[in-house]
């Protein structure tokens, strides 16, 4: 019986595992940023741009006096990754914890109050909370930002979710009580997912419109530095 416990547990919450939908945002940023209270950090190995509070930037190690209106712009700039990208990270974890909620209630309500299942769902839970965090996390008021964990949270998630259910099922595939109640299973994740799509699809497209709408100020930003230099 345990084997199906956790082939349920897994079968209801794999998707969560790819973070929702599977249409990827047509913006992928490539570069890391870093915010504490003296500055903002966007770096990669091309360029490496530091703004402070008001204004004044460090291009690739060269200090540049940007002129009023683009100062104004990189006040703004710094500003709004301070808000955002802690809350995108809220954000994502309290969708996290919902879905998680919603589906351990599917379980209760269908099956039991299981403290093992219970246990596992914890466990899948909180691997995917330490994705993300390795994609953005926000600690004693500094924020950090890696590019290369959030542009691969998708294919990282599966992975994670195939590893458990290889893990789980071994060479238990076979198990009767599996086929007979695969399609209770499939029912089950079926419904759940269901109610959960719109929500799921719309924090989908939240991420790639903050996401983008960061990229293309950066852009536009690291563009008007390089003109200022070369004037």
């Amino acid at each position: 019986m345990n084997v199906l416990k956790r082939l349920l547990l897994i079968t209801l919450l794999l998707p969560i595992t790819a973070f929702a939908a599977k249409k990827e945002c047509g913006v992928k940023p490539s570069y890391d940023i870093t915010i504490n209270k003296e500055s903002v950090h966007i770096f990669n190995k091309k360029d490496d741009l530091t703004i402070m509070p008001n204004g004044n930037v460090v291009l690739n190690n060269r200090s540049i006096l940007p002129n009023p209106s683009l100062q104004k712009k990189l006040v703004y700039f710094q500003q709004d990754l301070r808000q955002q990208l802690p809350l995108l990270e809220q954000q994502s974890l309290n969708l996290l914890l919902e879905v998680k909620m919603t589906f351990e209630q599917a379980i209760k309500n269908h099956i039991s109050n299981d403290s093992e299942l219970k246990s596992e769902l914890n466990k899948l839970y909180k691997r995917l909370v330490k994705l993300l965090h390795a994609s953005i996390i926000t600690e004693n008021g500094n924020t950090q930002f890696s590019y290369q964990h959030f542009n691969n949270i998708k294919k990282e998630g599966e992975d994670i979710g195939q590893h458990i259910l290889y893990n789980v099922v071994g060479g238990s595939i076979l198990h009767f009580e599996f086929f007979k109640n695969l399609g209770a299973v499939k029912q089950i994740a079926k419904n759940e997912w269901k109610a959960q799509k719109s929500k799921l699809k719309a924090f989908e497209a939240h991420v790639c419109s903050v996401i983008t709408d960061i990229d293309v100020q950066y852009k536009q930003i690291l563009t008007q530095l390089n003109q200022s230099i070369n004037n």
